[in-house]
């Protein structure tokens, strides 16, 4: 597909969203903005006049090429797809791709900066406006956003007062929270403003008219603030010289004399009043009048001693407080630990606030397997009625209409109600149960229940923080947006990033705790120790069939070429399907081959299960509740127990909601029903503390769901000790996801418990991050390896004893020596300057000789020797002339000794015969280690252009060639884009050959030149 388009501006590349519509359509553009944002442009590359890029397309196997060619006045754009528009949406997610390098290359920000220009580039990119009224620029506008992220399009006004200062308005949320008076809406407006022919002519131009507004700029920020306009009437001027000093910073006591200067200038035509400043003195007030409200609430609720008007179960002291906490704040997070009770919290705060609030109606959000137990919850402690919303939406219509005080509806149906919720039900309270099902604030569910409006809320989970504290932000989004502040504050405040913005860890944790303490309430289990039983909690290590051991192995090889891609650039969407595919196919091999094919019944975990259910159930007559990821893992359970005799339910997924609570009926009241079998559907919330006995068969990876399933049975209502017992596969992938399970439960310990005590916790690596290491070295101590490598099988010593004995094509010495410098390759790099060869070993020339490196000298020795020296020995040993036992050496790699003698800096002579060594390897078909030499000369090569003593460090270098080489002219954008294409290559690990060998042509003629 062939097109011409008319470049926008100077950079003929660079196009901001009014001119993508222009020549796409917005139909088009809102679908290359979705690819660009998907990561789904692999690269792009521009070279003078001429820009290319790869797209990646769902049905497609191979990426889609798009070529754009600047001639005179028009480009010509081209791409491999058969699409029918003139512009396609792979060309305009390239063009994203460009505008997004353009405008991060060589700038560095504060991080107020950097959410300003987040801001900026968003508004010029993914806004439409629309000037409604107002003399040229001043006065009302409408903004859309194009593509928006939380997946519910709206309409905003942006109100504009000034082109020089943040002293702007607009409706949208973002606005209110962010604390820096602009949001994408406003700076889409500025940007159509500043295209104006008479823009330069406009801009001086004073506003029309006064107006007050809140003001985000300064140490003191907010402040409410004074704009006057030239012609401020006198009478005005004297009225408002008495709250404005001369610089236009209110001085008056602040809500108090800010709401009696309302008053007096209520009506005037010649002032503006900014709704900013108007709902920052509303909060104020209304958050003092809420302390005062919530003292003398908590004071009622504790003079009841645990009997509640309307609730029929006497509460135990800590959950009295719970009531008053909730009731008292009106918008807070209960954060109990499982099996605390706080489901009985709730309706009781809710009881209360029917009964001495007004509160009509409540809406409860739950899992869907939840439901119908919130209901018999309702029932059992109060006297309310409690309507269930399920069916089809005509049936769902009429059930909002229904006579009751609670309404009860999961999760995945608060999208398709939304409407409905907000027009005909309108809740005074919202209750959300399990709300980590919202700690993704950027999914549709959670922007959804952010969209109800209510005046109070409830928030309930065990886990309000599972793995990052986005997922407390999240969270806080539904309690109370301003506790938190902004994200982008939130993340400076809290989070230790690396200088690419990588997170680290936390900091500043007791200051998060101290901003949480007037919302968030959390109790453990140590104040209902007494109340609970023992608890006995067993690891059980478990075997795996060479069929398991075949499907896992393959399945860690395709996830670790993944990984590997994943360290050089983001993964486009298929790639990151595949690697969790692959990555669930090995943990799902840990359980049983069965898993995967359909058709194996056996596992070595089921023979398992079938001792210890024998045993506790069949011969002891306990009750036992059996947990796996996968349904077809339950459906092999139930198989066995059938053959055993055993009685049993089974909960998953595809069970009705109005059938789950049947299901624990017959668990709890019916004898012959000994074991109750659920996937992670049943997880959350459910009552089982008929089980005396639960049984993981696998990990998941996140903590907070094995936290969840075994609090099914040990909580509040549990007469037996309980005991707890999880299957781990031995040696597999699920050993290593066991161990590093236990590091997520640091930040969560840090954050929310009443008694932490640390400022500053660390991050746990990512399950990539991690995977990228283990496939690295998978022999490395405590690490999951393949069965061929643990020698555990008589046919794996059989396999690598016949491997041995194969006979080569290639002397064995000759070959020991090329896979010895191949490895040397691996380890050192760029670091190594020379390696000789001399009586069948190796001396190699480092820049430094430490401890590390010469334990993998040792390590390689095994099979060839090899000496590590330094420049300074290589010195001593060649002034032997003769003598020295390097005198006949073969020399692989020769880099920069005669560099002084010729002339020559000593880089460039270091560029020059890492190149010739690279020819060498390339040649002898080791691709990947010519990869690494070609990369080190350039490396060596880029540090001579640049003046530098020493070559770039691999790790450094996007920050110096973006930071220091490109914005002071070091390198041209040729250059640069020649050593990122390398690294790119280098950290990527493989390449095709015939993109080595133009990488090493390209590499030739620019250390040439």
């Amino acid at each position: 597909m062939h097109c011409s388009i008319t470049p926008q501006n100077d950079d003929p590349f660079y196009f901001d969203q009014e001119g993508l519509v222009a020549v796409a359509g917005s139909a088009v553009v809102s679908e290359g903005l979705r690819y660009f944002k998907e990561h789904r442009v692999i690269s792009v590359d521009q070279d003078r006049d001429r820009l290319w890029a790869e797209v990646e397309e769902d049905d497609q196997d191979l990426p889609c090429g798009v070529d754009v060619m600047a001639e005179e006045e028009t480009l010509q754009l081209s791409c491999t797809c058969h699409a029918e528009q003139a512009v396609c949406c792979h060309m305009v997610a390239a063009l994203y791709a460009y505008a997004e390098q353009k405008e991060a290359v060589g700038q560095l920000f504060s991080a107020a900066d950097a959410a300003i220009r987040d801001r900026i580039k968003r508004g010029r990119s993914e806004v439409v406006v629309k000037h409604l009224s107002g003399k040229h620029w001043f006065g009302q506008w409408q903004a859309e956003t194009l593509s928006s992220a939380t997946h519910f399009p709206q309409q905003y006004q942006v109100t504009i007062r000034s082109l020089t200062q943040r002293a702007n308005i607009c409706t949208c949320p973002d606005f209110t929270l962010n604390q820096l008076g602009t949001c994408k809406h406003i700076e889409a407006v500025l940007h159509k403003i500043s295209k104006r022919r008479d823009y330069n002519t406009i801009k001086v131009l004073p506003a029309p008219s006064s107006y007050i507004y809140l003001s985000w700029e300064g140490e003191d920020a907010p402040q409410i603030r004074l704009h006057r306009s030239p012609s401020l009437p006198p009478d005005l001027e004297k009225l408002l010289t008495g709250s404005f000093d001369g610089a236009g910073c209110f001085r008056g006591r602040f809500p108090d004399d800010f709401f009696r200067l309302l008053e007096q200038v209520e009506n005037r035509e010649d002032l503006h009043i900014g709704e900013d400043c108007l709902a920052h003195a509303r909060t104020l007030s209304a958050q003092a009048t809420q302390q005062l409200r919530a003292e003398k609430i908590r004071a009622q609720i504790l003079a009841t001693n645990g009997h509640l008007a309307g609730v029929k179960a006497r509460l135990y002291p800590y959950q009295i407080e719970g009531v008053a906490f909730l009731a008292g704040s009106g918008r807070a997070l209960l954060a109990d630990d499982m099996g605390l009770g706080k489901t009985l919290q709730a309706i009781a705060a809710g009881q209360w606030l029917c009964t001495n609030e007004g509160v009509g109606r409540i809406l409860i959000i739950c899992p869907a397997s939840l439901k119908h137990q919130w209901a018999r919850e309702i029932e059992r402690f109060t006297n309310l009625q409690a309507q269930v919303v399920q069916g089809p939406a005509q049936d769902r219509g009429a059930q909002y209409r229904r006579e009751a005080t609670f309404f009860i509806v999961n999760y995945e149906l608060i999208l398709r109600d939304l409407s409905v919720i907000n027009e005909l039900l309108c809740p005074d309270l919202v209750i959300m149960d399990e709300a980590q099902r919202i700690k993704n604030w950027r999914t549709k569910i959670a922007t959804a229940v952010k969209l109800i409006p209510c005046r109070f809320a409830f928030v309930l989970s065990g886990t309000p923080l599972e793995n990052r504290l986005e997922d407390l932000y999240s969270l806080m989004q539904v309690v109370d947006p301003k506790v938190l502040g902004p994200l982008w504050r939130y993340m400076v405040d809290f989070h230790v990033t690396d200088d690419r913005g990588k997170v680290l860890g936390y900091r500043n944790l007791s200051v998060l705790r101290k901003r949480l303490a007037p919302v968030m309430l959390r109790r453990d289990r140590r104040l209902v120790r007494d109340q609970l039983p023992d608890k006995i909690v067993q690891r059980l290590d478990v075997g795996m069939t060479p069929k398991q051991w075949e499907l896992h192995d393959s399945a860690m090889s395709a996830a670790g070429q993944l990984a590997k891609i994943a360290r050089t650039r983001p993964l486009t969407p298929n790639e990151q399907n595949r690697l969790l595919a692959s990555l669930q196919q090995a943990r799902m091999a840990c359980n049983s081959a069965g898993l995967i094919d359909k058709e194996t019944t056996e596992s070595p975990k089921l023979d398992e299960l079938e001792d210890i259910l024998g045993e506790l159930c069949l011969q002891s007559g306990l009750k036992a509740v059996v947990f796996s990821q996968w349904e077809r893992m339950t459906q092999l359970v139930e198989m066995r127990l059938t053959r055993m005799g055993l009685g049993c339910v089974r909960l998953h997924g595809g069970v009705p909601t109005a059938k789950r609570g049947e299901l624990m009926d017959r668990f709890r009241e019916d004898d012959a029903v000994q074991v109750f079998i659920s996937t992670d559907a049943g997880g959350v919330g459910l009552n089982l503390q008929s089980g005396a006995v639960l049984i993981n068969l696998d990990v998941p990876w996140n903590p907070a769901v094995l936290e969840q399933r075994n609090a099914r049975i040990h909580r509040l209502g549990q007469k037996k000790t309980v005991q707890i017992i999880t299957m781990v596969a031995t040696d597999a992938y699920e050993q290593k996801v066991f161990a590093l399970v236990r590091t997520k439960q640091n930040l969560f310990d840090n954050v929310v418990s009443e008694d932490a005590t640390e400022d500053v916790v660390g991050i746990s690596k990512k399950l990539l991050e991690t995977l990228v290491e283990d496939l690295a070295d998978p022999r490395e101590p405590g690490l999951p390896v393949t069965k061929e490598e643990s020698g555990e099988t008589e046919e794996a010593a059989m396999t690598a004893e016949t491997r041995a004995s194969a006979p080569s094509s290639e002397d064995h010495t000759a070959k020991a020596i090329r896979l010895c410098i191949e490895e040397l390759q691996r380890a050192f790099g760029s670091r190594i300057e020379r390696i000789f060869g001399s009586g069948g070993g190796l001396v190699t020339v480092l820049d430094r000789v430490d401890a590390e490196a010469d334990t993998v000298a040792e390590q390689l020795s095994t099979e060839v020797p090899v000496a590590l020296i330094d420049r300074l020995a290589l010195k001593g040993l060649q002034r032997l002339g003769t003598g020295s036992p390097l005198a006949e050496e073969e020399t692989y790699f020769n880099a920069g000794d005669r560099a002084e003698q010729s002339g020559v800096s000593r880089l460039q002579r270091l560029s020059e015969e890492k190149l010739a060594a690279t020819q060498l390897l390339f040649e002898q078909g080791m691709s990947e280690s010519a990869l690494e030499m070609v990369f080190a000369a350039l490396l060596a090569w880029a540090a001579d252009k640049a003046g530098m003593e020493a070559p770039i460090e691999r790790s450094e270098l996007g920050v110096w060639v973006y930071g220091e080489a490109l914005p002071q002219g070091l390198l041209n954008q040729e250059q640069v884009g020649l050593l990122m294409r390398a690294l790119g290559f280098v950290q990527g690990g493989v390449a095709p050959e015939n993109l080595v060998r133009a990488l090493i042509d390209d590499a030739s003629a620019f250390i040439a030149s």
